[in-house]
């Protein structure tokens, strides 16, 4: 049923690496209908609590698998977030599947459809409107409550394309 992990390096980042890089955990023990997953990467920079990061890759040993901002993509971008801010060239878990509290800069509401843009620090309406509730290729996930700011959103666990804007 998956990798074991102490659950509290969810939300404590480590300046040593204590899993392997693109490891991913599910928490089964969350009583959430979707689990939340999360994937093991190392901060390309300093990353911001519920700030949307890609996961991406590098050549650099022991820097195999890391965020970076989001940037344009024909499709399958892995983003997620932390929970916890990030010191530059720590070792954290993303979540990038379930309920989650992600930074949103426009204003969504319970239902929406929501995508990141290039260079985004935050959420998007999917389509640029409220009542964005059809499902598209950018869709990173769809929001529990609204407003602007942390917001609770079911992320989709999926590849997505991230638009240019």
């Amino acid at each position: 049923m998956g990798i074991s992990i102490d659950k509290d390096d969810l939300t404590r980042p480590s300046s040593e690496r204590k899993y392997s890089l693109g490891e991913v955990y599910v928490d089964y023990s969350s009583t959430d209908a979707i689990k939340p997953k999360y994937v093991y990467v190392k901060s390309h920079g300093a990353l911001t609590a519920s700030q949307p990061y890609q996961v991406s890759y590098s050549n650099t040993v022991g820097s195999e698998v890391i965020s970076k901002a989001p940037a344009t993509i024909g499709s399958g971008a892995c983003v997620g977030v932390s929970s916890v801010a990030v010191t530059s060239g720590y070792y954290a878990w993303l979540q990038f599947g379930g309920k989650a509290s992600v930074l949103c800069t426009d204003t969504v509401a319970a239902g929406d459809f929501v995508e990141v843009l290039n260079a985004g620090t935050g959420l998007k309406l999917d389509g640029g409107v409220s009542g964005s509730t059809a499902e598209g290729a950018t869709s990173l996930g769809i929001a529990v409550t609204a407003g602007t700011g942390a917001q609770t959103i079911v992320l989709s666990g999926k590849g997505v394309q991230i638009a240019a804007s």
